[in-house]
């Protein structure tokens, strides 16, 4: 089944608004942070952490459709490891010391609010 495509002017523009929005949204955090590289997969884990505080590993990769192998790679790469970006914390379960509860840290929130305000004024400009 194919997808509609849109029939008026305006909601093309409307698409392609919300596509720069997205990569806009996708490549802000890493020019902030003056990275050059970014992934689908590394977004979707810190919006995922970012909207369900204290998330599992398996909740995450349930959540975004991910491998749980690739949510540890990306965990690796945005958390507070050496080498990753600082984005994301790991703290141990109270009642399972396997688990590892996932947090943004004070940088990821950082990162979070410049990507909410972002989105705030593209859609403040959309009911204009």
């Amino acid at each position: 089944m194919s997808a509609k495509k849109p029939s008026r002017a305006s909601e093309v523009l409307n698409e392609r608004a919300m596509t720069g929005l997205f990569s806009r949204a996708f490549s802000q955090p890493l020019k902030l942070l003056g990275q050059t590289e970014a992934s689908l997969s590394s977004y979707a884990v810190f919006w995922c952490v970012a909207f369900k505080d204290q998330a599992t590993q398996v909740e995450v990769a349930r959540l975004t459709g991910l491998s749980p192998k690739t949510v540890s790679r990306v965990i690796s790469q945005l958390g507070e490891t050496r080498g990753g970006r600082g984005w994301i914390t790991q703290a141990t379960d109270e009642t399972d010391r396997r688990v590892r509860r996932l947090s943004l840290s004070r940088k990821g929130k950082n990162v979070h609010a410049r990507l909410m305000k972002d989105l705030n004024r593209f859609s403040t400009a959309q009911e204009s």
